[in-house]
């Protein structure tokens, strides 16, 4: 499965409350509202923008010892208001594809996750956009290829595993 046919459409809705604009001419948002595309059966957690914070859905608790689940999309965002990370949680578990940035909001990272587990395709990138590591994983352990680039793009490193163990390597 393609990152691209895993990938789910998540409806979020920034709302800004002021701008601020920075010597090269990127733009970012302060002090921000979010709003989720809660599953129904959901309520949203969290609505600013802040550090250390996540906004996210989550089932109500159906009873006194059952805290609320993760169920829908989550969202947080480094100190300083860029996004960190992007996904989905389905009964409390990471699902689907999730997306990560670094505090300058660079895409770092793209990984597959089923039921909790990495499963399915997880690349890592450098800060160019290019690939710095991808790698296939089954229930949370490697198996399928895995491949590590150098920044020009070239293969540095290549390995094959099954059941999170290396059977051959270039």
């Amino acid at each position: 499965m393609s990152l691209k046919t895993a990938s789910r459409t998540i409806a979020i809705l920034v709302i800004s409350v002021s701008t601020v604009a920075f010597a090269e001419g990127v733009t970012t948002s302060t002090a921000q509202d979010v709003r989720l595309a809660c599953p129904a059966g959901t309520v949203q957690k969290g609505k600013k923008v802040s550090k250390n914070e996540g906004v996210f859905c989550v089932k109500a608790s159906s009873g006194k010892e059952r805290e609320p689940q993760l169920h829908g999309p989550y969202v947080d965002f480094h100190s300083n208001g860029q996004k960190q990370s992007e996904g989905q949680y389905a009964d409390g578990a990471r699902v689907g594809l999730w997306t990560f940035w670094d505090v300058n909001g660079v895409k770092t990272g793209e990984t597959e996750f089923a039921g909790g587990n990495y499963h399915g395709k997880r690349v890592q990138y450098f800060s160019t956009g290019k690939p710095r590591v991808v790698e296939q994983y089954t229930n949370g352990k490697r198996d399928g290829l895995f491949q590590e680039f150098s920044e020009d793009g070239k293969l540095v490193r290549q390995a094959s595993y099954r059941d999170d163990q290396q059977v051959a390597t270039k």
